[in-house]
């Protein structure tokens, strides 16, 4: 039997109230921004500071991005159980101030001349872990500050938001680098870091108070309970394995694409650059139409056809012969319609999992998710460097990419439950229910 949330739905024909009327959902916006264009300043002037400092090798950085990297597969599962468990507008601020903290120690022990490899570690874990939290908590948040006809339009200007700090944020902390010191640029993100927290601490709506029968429950009992929920329902177990898939794939074809651009193509660092740089506007023109094409065309269909399509630029961009202009050309182009297609496709699963979750799972749903996901990636990159090796990195390339393009095929063939998924999105399931999706019109609710 499924159990549906009292929230009322719009009537047909009608359009949502924008969230921006939302005073909570704005300072949202406020603390997710910031803390995106945070992130982004660290990630260039951390190791930067490393190199210029204490003399850090290459291997010493990539070590440094290793450990920052860690708390996903070690930690993120228990982090989707305390995001169930506590109020995720404290969580958010606590994620921020803690990242604050932890990026401080580096001007301070530097002006106490004690700063060395040690402490960048030390910090690039703790970061790392409050990113986590924040990660997991932001995304489990939204819900509970929108209504459910919001939820898909939510997620799409937080995207906007980040894909602007992803093109925006690195420059800005190259900028600071090159005006002050490395160790005085990571002040800028903590003061970003400091200022999503009293985004987050604005917000004004009333959580549900804790379950202390919930919270009394064993972790690893709760990790359980969240995994068997993500398996039983088809919608979910979809996305899951998409999710994975393509995760894996992408780290093997991105390990592949970073050797193929110098020694397959011979392009030069500047044009490398170039190819690189058009992904990020087309992730930002993706997520302004991310919320209008589902709407039209629904939601399962479009997600399974942006799948579809950007692979097919992938395959694209193995064909690319030669190292002119028309060879850096096609690659800006297809990386940036890739852009595109992707954001959309991730902003519309995203709504789907916040749709279909109950509020008491969203934490470990997206936990799972993100386990699973992150976890994969040091897998499918040395995947990726071994097909490169042994097939030459041409058909490597292709061959991934083609891999890619049919992992949403069969469910164009099989219609599953994920495709069917119409113009709104499917109603919360409870754990034991047998979830259907949402028709392409507007159904009668049972009373």
């Amino acid at each position: 039997m499924t159990t549906q949330e009292s929230v009322e739905q719009p009537a047909a024909g009608t359009v949502p109230a924008s969230p921006w009327r939302n005073r909570d959902f704005r300072s949202l916006m406020v603390g997710s921004t910031a803390s995106n264009f945070g992130y982004q300043i660290s990630e260039v002037a951390v190791p930067l500071a490393a190199i210029a400092t204490v003399g850090a090798s290459a291997f010493d950085v990539g070590m440094m991005r290793m450990v920052g990297q860690l708390p996903y597969p070690l930690l993120v599962l228990f982090v989707g159980v305390l995001v169930d468990r506590w109020r995720r507008r404290n969580m958010l601020i606590a994620a921020d101030l803690g990242r604050a903290l932890a990026l401080a120690l580096i001007p301070l022990t530097y002006a106490f001349h004690g700063l060395g490899l040690p402490a960048l570690y030390i910090v690039a874990f703790l970061v790392g872990t409050c990113t986590v939290l924040f990660d997991v908590g932001s995304q489990a948040y939204l819900p509970r500050l929108v209504e459910r006809e919001q939820i898909a339009r939510g997620n799409s200007e937080l995207e906007t938001a980040r894909s602007a700090a992803l093109i925006c944020g690195p420059a800005l902390g190259g900028l600071l680098v090159s005006l002050f010191m490395p160790p005085v640029a990571v002040i800028a993100a903590v003061g970003f870091f400091l200022l999503s927290a009293v985004g987050v601490w604005r917000i004004r709506k009333p959580e549900p108070v804790p379950d202390a029968a919930r919270t009394s429950i064993q972790p690893f009992r709760q990790i359980g309970e969240g995994i068997r929920f993500v398996a039983r329902n088809p919608v979910l177990r979809s996305v899951t394995i998409i999710t994975a898939c393509f995760n894996f794939c992408y780290a093997a074809y991105t390990a592949i694409y970073l050797v193929y651009l110098p020694k397959g193509l011979h392009l030069s660092g500047y044009e490398i650059g170039l190819a690189f740089a058009a992904t990020g506007p087309g992730l930002l023109v993706g997520a302004l139409f991310s919320s209008a094409l589902p709407k039209r065309f629904g939601y399962g269909r479009v997600l399974i056809t942006c799948a579809f399509i950007s692979n097919v630029f992938l395959v694209g961009v193995s064909l690319v012969h030669g190292n002119g202009l028309l060879a850096v050309g096609s690659l800006v182009v297809l990386n940036f319609l890739y852009g595109c297609l992707s954001q959309t496709f991730s902003v519309s699963l995203v709504a789907i999992r916040q749709a279909i979750t109950p509020d008491r799972f969203l934490g470990r749903v997206m936990a799972t998710l993100r386990f699973l996901g992150v976890g994969l990636v040091p897998l499918g990159s040395l995947f990726g460097g071994f097909l490169g090796s042994q097939m030459g990195l041409r058909p490597a390339l292709f061959g991934v990419a083609a891999v890619m393009l049919l992992v949403p095929v069969p469910h164009f063939v099989l219609r599953t439950a994920l495709t069917r998924i119409g113009t709104e999105l499917p109603d919360v399931q409870d754990e034991d229910a047998d979830p259907e999706p949402a028709p392409d019109a507007p159904s009668a609710k049972p009373s």
